[in-house]
Parts: C-alpha cells; structure tokens; sequence
C-alpha cells in the first residue's frame, strides 16, 4: 500500500502528525486488505485544522472522507472513524455479493419451495 501526505497552505506535515495518520490508517487497512493507495491532504481552513483522505481499492472504488478538528490530531481521529465506517460498509457489500457472482444462487425449484 502506498501512501502520499500533502500538507497545503501554511500547514506543516510533522513526524508527529505523520505518525499518527499512518497508524490510524494502516490500523483500517489490517480490516480491509482491498487498499492500493491512500492520499492524505491536511490544510488549515481559519481556526479549524482540515484532514481528507481519498483510499483507492483494488476493486476500481475509491473512498473520500473530510474532517475538521480543532487541531490535526483531533481532525486526524475523526477522519480515520470516517473512513473505518465507509470501510465496514463497503467490506460488507463484497462480502454479500461473493456467492451470487460466484453462481451460488438457488436453482428455481427450490427457490419456489422456500418462498411457499
């Protein structure tokens, strides 16, 4: 997995902050093991410190989340919470959709037995 920091405006990147996304974000991908690529962008809109992250899936889907925080580290947390729940959604709709692309469905005999 990659991933790209850009910090924009008068934002600085620190170890610190670094350190935090990359273990917040790593953490997300030990659940979900579809992430090729992540791009993170932290910026700094008036008082309030700005995080987004765009995740790239091998599927050809891409995620996008937004934060605010009134500082990075705050911004930061709440980004990764954001992405884990987009995560765990998209996660479950592969997990449902397995079977039926892999020709699992129910021959039309005994779909008829189970819906009488």
């Amino acid at each position: 997995m990659q991933m790209n920091i850009t910090a924009r405006h008068d934002t600085k990147a620190t170890d610190a902050i670094k350190e935090r996304i990359m273990a917040k974000l790593q953490k997300n991908e030990s659940h979900f093991d579809h992430i090729t690529n992540i791009q993170v962008t932290i910026d700094k809109d008036g008082s309030q410190d700005l995080a987004e992250a765009t995740l790239h899936l091998d599927t050809g889907h891409e995620i996008f989340a937004k934060a605010r925080g009134d500082n990075m580290f705050s911004a930061i947390d709440s980004l990764s919470s954001k992405i884990e729940t987009q995560l765990q959604k998209a996660k479950s709709k592969t997990q449902t959709r397995k079977g039926i692309d892999k020709g699992m469905r129910l021959p039309p005999d005994e779909l008829e037995e189970e819906v009488a």
